[in-house]
C-alpha cells in the first residue's frame, strides 16, 4: 500500500490551515514509510520510533514552510531524514550500554512483522542500501519504483539488491535455525 499522494497532500492543506487533528491523518498515510526510512539509518527499534514521532513534531511545527505542490512525501522524508541524522550526532557523542540484551527465540517470523528478529538478522547481514531497500519494500510497502525514486537510484539496481537482500536473509535464517528445528523440519523425531 503506497502512500496517497493527494490525501497526503489534502491532509498537509489541512493543517496549514489550523486543522490539527489532519495531522493524524498524516500520521496514518506515512508513519510506516517514515519508520522504514530511518530505522537503517539508526539501527535501533526505539531510537527510530522517537525519530519518527520527532518528525511529526517538526511537521506541525514547520508545517507554513512546506510548500502545496511539490512532494509531501519527500519533505517529509527530508525532514526524518534531518532527525536522524541529528540523533546519530548526539549518539555518537553519547557511551551507552544496554546490559537488558536477551537473546530471541528462534522460530518463524515475518518481515512484515516491525519487532521480529528476523529484521535484526537483516541488519546484521545486508549492506545499508540492502536493508534500507528490504524495509520499505517489506514493511514500508512501497514499490520499487516509488523505492528508486526516494533513494535516487535506477530501478533495475533496486530490484537487484532487494532480490539479493532476500537471499541472503534466507541464507543466514537457515544458518540461524537450531539442530532441533533442523530435525524436525526433516521430519525426524528422536525418540
Amino acid at each position: 500500500m503506497a502512500i496517497d499522494e493527494q490525501k497526503l497532500e489534502k491532509a498537509i492543506a489541512a493543517l496549514q490551515k489550523g486543522d490539527s487533528n489532519a495531522l493524524g491523518d498524516i500520521y496514518v498515510l506515512t508513519s510506516k514509510g517514515i519508520f522504514t526510512f530511518v530505522l537503517p539509518i539508526l539501527h535501533d527499534y526505539q531510537i527510530a520510533e522517537d525519530v519518527m514521532q520527532q518528525t511529526y513534531i517538526s511537521c506541525y511545527d514547520n508545517i507554513q514552510s512546506y510548500r502545496l505542490g511539490t512532494s509531501a512525501r519527500n519533505w517529509l522524508l527530508t525532514i526524518a531524514k534531518n532527525a536522524a541524522l541529528s540523533e546519530l550526532k548526539k549518539r555518537n557523542r553519547e557511551v551507552s550500554y544496554d546490559f537488558s540484551q536477551e537473546p530471541s527465540a528462534n522460530g518463524v517470523y515475518f518481515l512484515g512483522d516491525i519487532e521480529s528478529p528476523t529484521i535484526e538478522i537483516a541488519n546484521k547481514v545486508l549492506a545499508e542500501d540492502e536493508f534500507n531497500i528490504l524495509m520499505l519494500y517489506a514493511i514500508g510497502d512501497y514499490k520499487h519504483r516509488e523505492i528508486a525514486d526516494i533513494l535516487h537510484l535506477p530501478l533495475g539496481t533496486v530490484t537487484w539488491k532487494y532480490s539479493m537482500a532476500l537471499k541472503k536473509v534466507k541464507k543466514a535464517l537457515e544458518e540461524s535455525k537450531t539442530e532441533y528445528e533442523r530435525e524436525h523440519e526433516l521430519g525426524y523425531e528422536n525418540a
